[in-house]
């Protein structure tokens, strides 16, 4: 829609929310900017006339409540208004544990693709007078800056109900596997996002930590191609995949005399060279385990394992973000 009927529209709603009265086509093609005309025209009275059934139509057409009628104190000319009490939406009201799940949810979305969505909504809500951020200190978001570049495009293809494509590193891979699945779901628990719906190449219901998916996820397919099922608990599948979770190995190479803490949780330390000590350790968070180490900055370089060296990297390229004025 051009910049100029998207203005005429806005005006338009505006006329006819301004009185209780039925307004005439005479009387909008007086007030309202962009209807203006020669009435002893014909030509242009009737391109006025068409340019105003588009509109009308319109209007009606995105949910706007336009009523017609005859004002019986003018003219008997027919004509339109719009009632404020079907045109506002009621008061919003929420309650505190309400005002803080939304300030929760908002801070989640921090990657491009759902940010601007969120940044609205929460314009919104303030417009109304609700202020969710005096909720969000009671509500602690951990940052899942690794995550999240999976989570757009596999919320896509929940919604459109499509089949997703991607590389993953289970706990026992040495190298990605890929993976087809129709997701049913998304779900965080404790710090970690993951994805539940029916693996076709194994056949049976399979949970998946978005952390662990290596590139992109890829969508292909029609949509519509599977129903998700009714009973169908994501959060459960995610809790149940949390608690049956392998220790994973850490390879690390540490800066000569730099970064203790890393040494002292090694069991291995070794080879030692130039660059560098290499230094093994045992961990099962792989989110907590990344933010660690990239608190020590350049004196860690991680190499092993690949979910770990990607879940390291954007914490410390959220680091760099949050530094840069």
């Amino acid at each position: 829609m051009s910049n100029d009927r998207t203005e005429r529209l806005v005006n338009l709603v505006l006329c006819l929310l301004s009185s209780r009265r039925f307004q005439t086509s005479t009387k909008i093609a007086r007030t309202v900017p962009g209807y203006e005309h020669n009435h002893d025209d014909k030509k242009a009275h009737d391109a006025f006339q068409r340019k105003f059934e588009r509109d009308k139509a319109e209007l009606r057409r995105i949910g706007i409540p336009l009523q017609s009628g005859i004002d019986y104190l003018g003219d008997g000319e027919p004509g339109y208004r719009i009632a404020r009490s079907d045109f506002e939406l009621p008061q919003i009201e929420f309650t505190d544990a309400e005002a803080a799940a939304v300030a929760a949810a908002a801070r989640l979305w921090q990657q491009p693709e759902l940010q601007s969505g969120s940044s609205d909504a929460l314009r919104k809500l303030r417009a109304a007078g609700i202020d969710v951020d005096s909720h969000a200190a009671a509500s602690p978001v951990k940052s899942l800056p690794g995550a999240e570049a999976a989570l757009a495009p596999f919320l896509e293809a929940v919604a459109s109900r499509r089949v997703v494509v991607f590389d993953y590193f289970g706990p026992r891979d040495e190298s990605a596997q890929q993976r087809r699945i129709q997701p049913w779901g998304c779900a965080a628990w404790r710090g970690r996002w993951y994805v539940a719906g029916h693996d076709l190449d194994r056949g049976a219901q399979r949970c998946f930590r978005l952390s662990r998916i290596s590139g992109k996820v890829r969508l292909t397919g029609p949509e519509g191609a599977f129903t998700i099922p009714d009973d169908v608990d994501v959060l459960g599948f995610a809790s149940a995949s949390e608690d049956h979770q392998l220790p994973s190995r850490a390879t690390v190479l540490v800066r000569p005399k730099r970064a203790w803490g890393v040494r002292r949780r090694a069991d291995q330390i070794g080879p030692r060279t130039a660059e560098g000590d290499q230094a093994c350790f045992s961990y099962t968070d792989t989110a907590a385990t990344a933010a660690w180490l990239a608190s020590f900055g350049a004196d860690v370089l991680v190499t092993e394992p690949p979910e770990l060296v990607k879940e390291t990297i954007a914490c410390l390229q959220a680091l760099a973000e949050e530094e840069t004025p």
